[in-house]
């Protein structure tokens, strides 16, 4: 096995284990607090946004991103996030768990919220020749509460990774795909 393999094959066991425990602590975690939670607010969401991935290995792919998320206190969120991006010749495919802080504007009312987040997960381009790595997810979105079971929403996130498909970025250069996306949550 050549040293890149090796590489490759330490990034993937890396990002797998902290995958596995962040799954743990998502599965586990939010059942316990919210069940001593008497709140009644939506206890958990999901969502689903489109829009546009930058700087991928194939230039700007087209975005799919879908989530959930469950609550931990009123403004605390976390659960997973999958990413989707399409090009004509690249399958992207990104999954990590994300952490979402949501600040309340008080002069615009309470359905206004400004979100921040971050995560981590992996994530897999198969461009001809194929990678995985690893995925940190940083960003601000924009969240508008229509009524109590739909909200439309927008995100922007920057993607870090360290993905090599042949377009010359090197073995060692981190990546940073932007994406900024629409869609709605429920």
């Amino acid at each position: 096995m050549g040293a890149n393999q090796l590489m490759r094959k330490k990034k993937w066991m890396v990002g797998a284990g902290l995958l596995c425990l962040f799954g743990l602590g998502v599965i586990g975690a939010p059942s316990a607090v919210l069940a001593s939670d008497p709140s009644p607010h939506k206890s958990w969401s999901a969502g689903a946004t489109m829009g546009f991935l930058a700087n991928t290995p194939d230039d700007t792919a087209f975005a799919l991103n879908f989530n959930a998320e469950a609550k931990i206190s009123q403004q605390f969120s976390i659960g997973p996030l999958l990413q989707l991006g399409f090009t004509d010749d690249l399958a992207l495919v990104g999954f990590s768990g994300q952490g979402k802080y949501a600040i309340g504007i008080p002069e615009v009312g309470e359905r206004f919220k400004v979100i921040l987040q971050g995560g981590i997960g992996f994530v897999h381009a198969d461009k001809g020749p194929s990678d995985t790595s690893f995925l940190i997810p940083i960003g601000v979105g924009v969240d508008y509460q229509i009524n109590p079971s739909l909200a439309i929403k927008s995100d922007f996130l920057l993607n870090f990774t360290d993905l090599d498909v042949g377009r010359g970025r090197g073995h060692d250069d981190t990546n940073v795909m932007p994406s900024l996306t629409f869609g709605v949550r429920f």
